[in-house]
């Protein structure tokens, strides 16, 4: 006999727990490229784990992604790059289920980096350790499309949005502001 599946309330709720889980944003030079700035709060308190700016080496950031994020490589340069930058995300995260607002663009930014530099992405690499606060506010809503974060489009702000997401689902509400739908 399988479990019954958990609700997008229930699942929500546990992740919540104190220990339990991350959230982790990132903004990057384009969508398939690499990251510029990781911020990780603790999904039970909202403390601040990690924000930094990445300096990405000889990658440019595409217009459009300085559009969204206003990132520009003169606020970059002196930033660290990704390898003394993983190290303590890795470690922020170490033990906890990594969330992320559309967790397969984080993620998959994530891997890439690390392929990039070399770096072994130790657990972050593992698919199962990752879950997505996006698809789970969509099953909440019982909508099959996306819905936008409508965060700040810095990794902080929208870490921070995307807990107030996470809260909204384990709490039952299904009015939380979106900005559309993807």
């Amino acid at each position: 006999m399988t479990a019954p599946e958990r609700t997008p309330q229930q699942w929500a709720r546990d992740m919540l727990m104190p220990g339990r889980s991350i959230i982790v944003d990132t903004e990057t030079s384009d969508l398939g490229g690499s990251i510029l700035e990781v911020a990780a709060i603790d999904s039970a308190s909202g403390v601040l784990l990690l924000e930094t700016l990445v300096d990405p080496g000889d990658v440019p950031i595409h217009p459009d992604a300085a559009a969204v994020h206003g990132l520009s490589a003169d606020q970059l340069a002196g930033a660290p790059a990704w390898p003394l930058v993983f190290p303590v995300l890795a470690a922020v995260t170490a033990g906890r289920v990594v969330l992320a607002y559309g967790a397969d663009f984080d993620h998959g930014r994530v891997l890439h980096d690390c392929h990039r530099f070399g770096l072994d992405p130790q657990h972050l690499a593992d698919r199962g350790r990752w879950d997505c606060i996006m698809r789970a506010r969509s099953q909440a809503e019982g909508t099959e499309k996306n819905i936008r974060l409508g965060g700040a489009h810095r990794a902080r702000g929208d870490a921070e949005a995307a807990r107030v997401v996470l809260q909204d689902i384990a709490h039952g509400h299904r009015d939380a502001p979106a900005t559309g739908v993807v």
